[in-house]
C-alpha cells in the first residue's frame, strides 16, 4: 500500500497519506450541497479525488471484466457492458459500488435476486433428489423465518435424513435438530446445549448453489434462551465432539456424491467442524451443515458428506428461493455472504421415521 485515502463526513475534502513520504496532500473543492438522488455529483468527487492518487487506479485495471452481483445504476451498468469503466470514469461502476441505488429491489422480496434486481418469473426448485435404494430414517421440519416486522415471511424445508447409512453423522443432525440438543460435554451447569431450533440461522448463502446453517454463537443462544443481554461470564460453550464420537464420524463415508440440488451435507469429520478459521468453541457450530442448491462436486473434492435430503417439491421451491437471494458482499469479486436480511430457525421439529418416501 503506497497511499491511503480519508474523506471528510461531507465529501468536500480529501486527504491523501504516504506512509514512505510522511507527506499528506489536501485536495479540496467549494462547498457542494449534495443531494442523495444526484449520483453525477458523487461520481464527479469521487472521480476528481481518485485522479489525485494515480496509483490506485492499476489495482482497478481488470474490474471492468469482473462480474458484480449488487446493482448499479444505467451509467455503471452501461460502461460494464462496453468494458470501459475507467476510459469514461465510471469508477463506481469499475469496483461495483452503487450511489443511488435507486434500481436495487427490496431485498425482502422473494422475488429479488442477487443481482439487485426482481426476477420476472418465481423461481422453480429442481426435482427432488432420486431415493434410490437410500431408507429415509428421520425426517426433520426446518421453519425459517425471513425478514423482520410486515415483511417477515415463513418458509419451511422438510429434511429427510440416510441414518441406516451413517447413523453416527446422523445421530450428531438428529441431536441438533431436536427440542434435546446437541451435549459434547457432561458439565452442563456452566452450559447449554446446542440447539438451531429457537437459536441458529441461515449463515451463508452462495447464490444458486449452497445454503449454510448454524448457530454463530453459543453465548449469544443462551442468553437469549434465559432473556438476558448477555451470557454469565462463568457460560461455558459446548466444545467440538471429541474422542470415539469423532472417530465414528471420520470413520463414516458420505452416502452420496454431491451431484443434485436439495442434499444435506456435513463437515468430513462431522458437526462442529465445518471450519478452522476460529478455534473458539462459541463458534464451533456456525458451519453446522449445508444444503445444496445445485451439483457441488467440489464439495466430494473437500471430504464433506451427505447424510439426507430434502423430500418435497415444495421444500425445494424454498431452496431455490432461499439460493437466490441477496448477499452481504465486501469486495465485487465475492461469491458469497451472510444473507442481507435475518433468516432465522425458528423451529426444527424431528419425526423418526423408517419408510417415508419423497413426494411432489
Amino acid at each position: 500500500i503506497t497511499h491511503f485515502l480519508a474523506f471528510s463526513p461531507n465529501l468536500n475534502q480529501a486527504q491523501s497519506y504516504s506512509p514512505h513520504l510522511g507527506a499528506r496532500l489536501i485536495t479540496g473543492r467549494p462547498s457542494t450541497k449534495l443531494n442523495n438522488d444526484t449520483d453525477e455529483t458523487r461520481r464527479s468527487i469521487l472521480s476528481q479525488t481518485l485522479l489525485s492518487t494515480s496509483l490506485l487506479i492499476p489495482s482497478f485495471a481488470n474490474a471492468a471484466s469482473v462480474p458484480v452481483q449488487r446493482a448499479v445504476g444505467s451509467g455503471e451498468k452501461r460502461c460494464r457492458e462496453e468494458g470501459n469503466c475507467l476510459e469514461t470514469f465510471e469508477l463506481d461502476g469499475a469496483v461495483g459500488w452503487n450511489w443511488g441505488g435507486t434500481e436495487r429491489c427490496d431485498a425482502s422480496d422473494p422475488n429479488c435476486g442477487p443481482d439487485g434486481r426482481v426476477r420476472e418469473e418465481p423461481l422453480v426448485g429442481k426435482p427432488v433428489p432420486d431415493l434410490g435404494s437410500f431408507e429415509i430414517t428421520h425426517v426433520i421440519d426446518l421453519t425459517l423465518n425471513i425478514g423482520s416486522g410486515s415483511n417477515a415471511y415463513i418458509e419451511t424445508l422438510k429434511m429427510g435424513l440416510y441414518g441406516n447409512n451413517c447413523p453416527g453423522l446422523v445421530n450428531e443432525m438428529v441431536d441438533m435438530c431436536g427440542k434435546g440438543g446437541l451435549v459434547t460435554s457432561k458439565n452442563l451447569l456452566l452450559g447449554a446445549p446446542v440447539r438451531i431450533g429457537g437459536y441458529g440461522a441461515l449463515t451463508y448463502i452462495k447464490p444458486d448453489e449452497r445454503l449454510e446453517f448454524g448457530v454463530a454463537s453459543q453465548k449469544v443462544a443462551y442468553a437469549k434462551s434465559i432473556r438476558k443481554a448477555k451470557a454469565p461470564d462463568e457460560f461455558v460453550p459446548q466444545p467440538r465432539p471429541s474422542g470415539e464420537r469423532l472417530e465414528l464420524a471420520r470413520s463414516e463415508p458420505s452416502a452420496r456424491q454431491h451431484d443434485a440440488a436439495g442434499l444435506i451435507s456435513v463437515p468430513k469429520e462431522g458437526i462442529g467442524y465445518g471450519t478452522f478459521l476460529s478455534g473458539s468453541d462459541d463458534e464451533a457450530y456456525s458451519n453446522a451443515f449445508q444444503i445444496t442448491a445445485a451439483a457441488a462436486p467440489d464439495m466430494d473434492k473437500a471430504g464433506r458428506k451427505v447424510i439426507g435430503q430434502l423430500l418435497d417439491a415444495k421444500s425445494m421451491d424454498a431452496l431455490a428461493r432461499l439460493a437466490g437471494c441477496p448477499t452481504r458482499k465486501l469486495l465485487p469479486t465475492q461469491t458469497g455472504g451472510s444473507p442481507l436480511f435475518k433468516m432465522t430457525v425458528d423451529e426444527s421439529v424431528v419425526i423418526a421415521k423408517s419408510d417415508l418416501a419423497p413426494t411432489e
